[in-house]
């Protein structure tokens, strides 16, 4: 998606200071990571609904990713420590079960094909971070949503995906965020877990939130994939949006 590179990798805190702002903990942010009382059976403690209440983290370790909460679970994946635009890759989390006195983490890995859910032993991930926010887009309408605590906060016109190369649906999230200098894609752009039909595309073909040069294509459907706005559009998400944030695609 992306012809902006950014060599040095951003510590979860230095993408705070870049700019994108860091969800802070939710005032229902599940307990995760507590052991089970002695005796109790473990239950599964949910860590996003990807609506109102949502969990994210980025890996300490490339470990692998398992079908299952278990290390005897097939493999399905290992953690990626970085994005192909060099930012830290964050993994939004679903929910934590217990195996053998030791919590596992389920989530959702970014990269083809799309849709991908696995398991890792929580140690493997660092801090985890939450928001009480979701962004919806919805092809059909060509709008773009965001809501906060369920309440709609922001609407906007957007082009997608061409009927040859759509943009994929399904649930993603914000995984990168950053100024751009090519006036193709505005001032800012978004980086998301959604992967387009096209994988030769620059970074793999990663679906993008960005602005444009051709205010007139919004709302329509001009792209290869990735869901553009208007400049200004683009900049109000930029005060609003957070990595992690979840989106929805429809």
């Amino acid at each position: 998606m992306s012809r902006h590179r950014v060599c040095a990798l951003l510590s979860v805190a230095a993408l705070g200071m870049a700019g994108v702002a860091v969800a802070t903990p939710a005032a229902a942010a599940p307990p995760a990571g507590a052991a089970p009382s002695a005796g109790a059976a473990p239950a599964d403690v949910v860590l996003s609904n990807e609506t109102t209440s949502s969990t994210w983290t980025v890996a300490d370790y490339a470990d692998p990713i398992h079908a299952g909460p278990s290390n005897r679970s097939p493999r399905v994946g290992t953690l990626a420590l970085t994005t192909p635009d060099g930012f830290l890759q964050s993994y939004l989390l679903l929910r934590e079960h217990w195996t053998h006195g030791h919590p596992w983490i389920q989530l959702r890995i970014p990269g083809r094909p799309n849709g991908r859910i696995g398991w890792v032993p929580r140690r493997a991930l660092d801090v985890f971070n939450h928001a009480d926010m979701q962004v919806v887009v919805d092809r059909s309408a060509r709008t773009l949503t965001v809501y906060r605590a369920d309440k709609a906060i922001f609407t906007a016109p957007v082009g997608v995906g061409k009927p040859g190369t759509p943009t994929p649906p399904g649930h993603f999230w914000i995984t990168e965020a950053f100024p751009t200098s090519d006036p193709f894609y505005g001032p800012y752009a978004f980086g998301t877990s959604d992967y387009s039909t096209l994988s030769e595309w620059p970074g793999g073909g990663i679906v993008g939130l960005h602005g444009t040069n051709e205010p007139a294509l919004v709302p329509g459907d001009p792209s290869h994939g990735c869901i553009r706005l208007h400049n200004s559009d683009i900049l109000r998400l930029k005060s609003l949006l957070s990595i992690g944030t979840p989106l929805l695609v429809e």
